[in-house]
């Protein structure tokens, strides 16, 4: 994706390639594939950035701070992974 586009047209490239995707997949039109789309939790995040406007944000601030958030939410499964492990016996 080019540096000068911005996040309006980048999330709404997204969500209308996850709507093609899934028109082709499931024989839906368009128009209800996108909307099965943005009642994802991804798709109404994606929806968000793509509605609200973001002034001088540029591209490359916009894509730090998903992999940010995509990193915590990871972080905050994998911890709740651990809290909910079994603990393995010591050997001894």
């Amino acid at each position: 994706m080019s540096k000068d586009r911005s996040v309006e047209e980048m999330a709404n490239e997204v969500l209308m390639r996850q709507a093609k995707a899934r028109a082709d997949r499931t024989g839906e039109s368009i128009e209800e594939a996108m909307e099965a789309v943005l009642d994802t939790e991804a798709g109404a995040h994606l929806s968000k950035h793509r509605d609200v406007p973001h002034d001088e944000e540029s591209v490359q601030e916009w894509q730090v701070s998903m992999a940010r958030e995509r990193a915590e939410e990871w972080a905050e499964d994998l911890g709740d992974h651990f809290e909910e492990s079994p603990e393995h016996p010591t050997h001894g």
